[in-house]
């Protein structure tokens, strides 16, 4: 992306400020975003861009965005993607991820402004959902994947992946703080749990990918992501916290979560293409095959390598 204006829906949270890392310099960026605390954080890293406050939920206020903007390109972010508080607050999810993905696309279609890229942001949850969370999302792409049907005059790609290193949504920063403070013992759901890993780098470069490759117009791109059990994520971070012998203290796996994430359904492997790095799922059967991309079947199980793997992605000390 090069001498576009860009328009970050929810510009304000960890994706966010790595994509505006990686654009800025060539493009120019609006963060629209309900946060105005972070975004006056923001402002003292990058001041030269510019910042709307606005929710999805309001469609005046995305409305007003688009119409003054008048972005290129609109990259939606914004979501509540906590699985346990989506539980606790379904209707709240509703209203964010769903609702507000259906009011990005009808503000998009009654503009008088008319975009040339529209790029959603799903999740591994959406993938055979069992929870809340997922379940809006997994709405979310139909609705995203029916406007890409209906029309060709807007770009749409959807990237679908899940569980990013230290993000706020991750239990690495947790476990870091745990182990920070001096445990003896670090809290896990199930010891078979199992979850994919994907750095914020890999996930603009996955952004980048589907962006550039034209086939992938209401299609959903899936990055070829490792996996790990939980139990040796946090064996291998205590160890690097100098806790040799870290006890795990098993608590129970919590409303909506999964054992093992998945990234491309049985059913969905039949619509999928392969290439190098990435995975795109069509509306077209494509393949007599069926298979599945899920995260105990790319585990990574070996301490030594687990240990590389993580030095690797900047997540040890």
């Amino acid at each position: 992306m090069k001498n576009k204006k860009i328009m970050i829906i929810g510009g304000t949270g960890a994706l966010g400020k790595t994509l505006i890392k990686r654009y800025n310099e060539e493009n120019n960026i609006l963060v629209f975003s309900r946060d105005e605390h972070k975004q006056v954080k923001l402002k003292n890293t990058f001041g030269e861009i510019q910042y709307q406050i606005g929710d999805v939920k309001d469609k005046d206020s995305l409305l007003q965005a688009i119409n003054e903007y008048e972005p290129n390109i609109v990259i939606n972010t914004a979501a509540l993607k906590h699985v346990p508080i989506c539980e606790e607050n379904p209707y709240e999810s509703v209203k964010t991820n769903i609702i507000g993905h259906r009011n990005l696309i009808d503000c998009i279609q009654s503009s008088n402004h008319k975009i040339e890229t529209l790029i959603f942001i799903s999740t591994d949850k959406a993938c055979k959902p069992i929870n809340v969370y997922g379940m809006c999302k997994a709405i979310s792409e139909r609705l995203y994947i029916d406007y890409a049907n209906k029309q060709k005059d807007v770009k749409v790609v959807l990237c679908r992946y899940g569980n990013v290193l230290e993000s706020t949504g991750s239990v690495i920063p947790y476990f870091k703080k745990l182990l920070e403070s001096g445990v003896s013992s670090l809290p896990i759901t199930d010891e078979r749990m199992t979850r994919f890993t994907i750095t914020l780098k890999e996930s603009v470069e996955l952004i980048d990918w589907a962006y550039n490759h034209t086939e992938s117009h209401g299609a959903i791109v899936v990055p070829k992501l490792k996996s790990m059990f939980i139990t040796d994520l946090a064996k291998v971070l205590a160890k690097d916290y100098g806790h040799d012998d870290i006890d795990l203290n098993f608590v129970g796996i919590r409303p909506g979560e999964k054992l093992h994430e998945e990234m491309v359904s049985l059913e969905e492997s039949m619509r999928a293409k392969e290439y190098d790095k990435y995975f795109m799922i069509t509306d077209s059967i494509i393949n007599e095959g069926a298979w599945s991309f899920s995260s105990d079947s790319t585990i990574i199980d070996d301490y030594d390598e687990i240990t590389n793997f993580l030095i690797e992605k900047k997540v040890l000390k």
